[in-house]
């Protein structure tokens, strides 16, 4: 046998005994569009064909090894040797791999899977395959031995074929990237364990009102459960992920920011981008969530670091009166150059000693009495803005409290831009 396939498939066969599909493995980066079946029983027929004719010439030297193939292979080296010698073939081994099973394997699998995601109400799914106990070590046994170079695994045989006799039978889809459920399939328990993945989508989230953090929070009001609670219908929890230090004292105006919306164990049927918009946005009087597309979990680690600057409407008190020269002495300072330690009441809750430094631009100044004045201004993500007001004991300089030398409080902070 002079092809490098047929001669070294005929070295592993006189070694193991070798189903079609499994012995197809072996091969399985050779050929194009032709299952693993295919290419076992390809590679023994053309094996066949080679000894036939050989055979035909001198019948007794190649008697030995057309009997070791039937052994190790079955058909069509069993009809074969019947055929020349007149005898029968020996009872064929049971495949190194599979036991002889894999077939029966694919075949009662697509039906229990076909009925599992018929009975959950569930059209696009996902396999993972826990392969027959030691199939995997033996495979890999040949593929050392003969260093194999284009062989796959069972595991990845499995969960190929059976899904895509599901698809054929069922009519269901494998679906990678957006899938409704994934069925890890344990071959040798015999058991099916399904997982529901989260489905996480971007969106523009606006917050019209103060007093709801994000977040959940014991005892607090959370744009969590609230939205949970108006979309109980999509799944069995909901997560938001933001840009942004989360408090339920601003409120997010203008454009919003972009954020991750996660929802987990959603309901069949429920993943349309359509039905989660309508699903969440029943409370329009507290928050506005805008469903841009489908999300990925690598979004919610890049989040934090997007944000460049933040943009807020300031309505601040001042503790003695202030006229317009003291409104143009801010003004004309800006942008005042901030140097911040971690603020006090974040420190009295356990959190670290930090030292941030940024600047903060004032973009727009009104006095609106003698003792309160609005400002918009801008600064970087880490700035705490309300310490940046107040001074927090001189813990940032300067402060908008020490320029004008009066203490000043933030009566509404609004976010109305973010700069990402």
């Amino acid at each position: 046998m002079d092809s490098g396939v047929l001669m070294l498939a005929s070295r592993i066969l006189e070694r193991y005994p070798l189903c079609d599909r499994c012995l197809g493995r072996f091969f399985a980066g050779l050929g194009m569009g032709l299952s693993n079946f295919e290419r076992g029983r390809s590679v023994k027929v053309l094996m066949a064909m080679e000894l036939h004719g050989g055979a035909s010439k001198d019948p007794q030297a190649l008697r030995d090894k057309i009997y070791l193939y039937s052994l190790n292979a079955g058909e069509p080296f069993s009809s074969l040797y019947r055929h020349i010698y007149g005898l029968d073939p020996p009872k064929p081994s049971p495949c190194y791999v599979c036991g002889g099973k894999v077939e029966s394997i694919i075949a009662d699998w697509v039906k229990r899977v076909g009925e599992s995601l018929r009975a959950m109400g569930f059209r696009r799914f996902i396999l993972g395959v826990r392969p027959p106990e030691g199939s995997s070590e033996a495979e890999e046994e040949i593929a050392r031995e003969f260093s194999l170079q284009h062989w796959e695994s069972i595991k990845n045989d499995l969960k190929r074929e059976i899904g895509k006799g599901v698809s054929r039978s069922y009519g269901f889809e494998p679906d990678f990237s957006d899938p409704e459920i994934m069925l890890i399939l344990d071959i040798s328990r015999g058991s099916i364990e399904a997982v529901i993945p989260s489905l996480i989508v971007s969106s523009r989230v606006v917050k019209l009102v103060r007093g709801v953090s994000f977040k959940k929070r014991p005892g607090k009001r959370s744009l969590e459960d609230i939205v949970e609670r108006v979309a109980e219908d999509l799944g069995e929890g909901v997560r938001i992920s933001i840009p942004v230090r989360d408090t339920s004292r601003y409120r997010i105006l203008g454009d919003g920011f972009y954020s991750i919306l996660e929802i987990r164990s959603p309901k069949p049927g429920r993943r349309s981008l359509e039905a989660i918009s309508s699903a969440i946005n029943r409370k329009q009087d507290i928050y506005i969530i805008d469903i841009i597309g489908k999300g990925r979990r690598k979004d919610i680690e890049d989040l934090a670091n997007r944000v460049k600057r933040i943009t807020y409407r300031i309505y601040i008190y001042s503790s003695k009166k202030l006229g317009d020269i003291e409104m143009e002495k801010l003004k004309s300072q800006s942008p005042i150059t901030l140097e911040q330690r971690t603020p006090k009441r974040i420190v009295e809750r356990g959190g670290a000693e930090r030292i941030y430094k940024g600047d903060l631009k004032i973009e727009a100044i009104q006095r609106i009495s003698e003792k309160t004045f609005e400002i918009i201004a801008s600064t970087s993500s880490k700035i705490y803005i309300e310490e940046t007001i107040t001074g927090d004991e001189g813990r940032t300089s300067p402060s908008l409290s020490s320029i004008l030398s009066t203490d000043l409080k933030p009566l509404e902070i609004d976010v109305i831009r973010i700069e990402l």
